[in-house]
């Protein structure tokens, strides 16, 4: 192949076939993230402070996480001309986290 000749261009139905594969893998990617959210809030909750420490860390990696994920959807969004079941469907990305800042706690009395 001479490197001047362009590529041919690839099948319609194959790049369907990718973006159709690339969206369920985000969907199953952005659960996974959803279901770590959870836990990294629960154990932001325990009484241990190791574990209470842990469970920030794991909430603020997983925010960097939802950004990259949010930008993957917007890429995923552009392929739907090629793939008809997005465009049914529409690429709505679901909240990987939802971040709650607690200023004071209630007093035990």
């Amino acid at each position: 192949m001479d490197a001047r000749t362009p590529p041919s261009a690839m099948p319609e139905s194959e790049i369907a076939l990718l973006a159709n594969i690339l969206a369920l893998a985000t969907r199953n990617m952005s659960a996974i993230s959803t279901l770590l959210g959870q836990l990294s809030l629960e154990l932001g909750r325990s009484t241990d402070p190791h574990l209470q420490q842990v469970g920030q860390r794991a909430v603020n990696d997983i925010g960097h996480l939802a950004a990259d994920l949010d930008t993957q959807w917007q890429l995923i969004g552009s392929l739907a001309r090629f793939c008809p079941l997005l465009k049914r469907t529409g690429v709505k990305p679901q909240p990987v986290l939802t971040e709650i800042h607690i200023t004071e706690l209630p007093s035990h009395d």
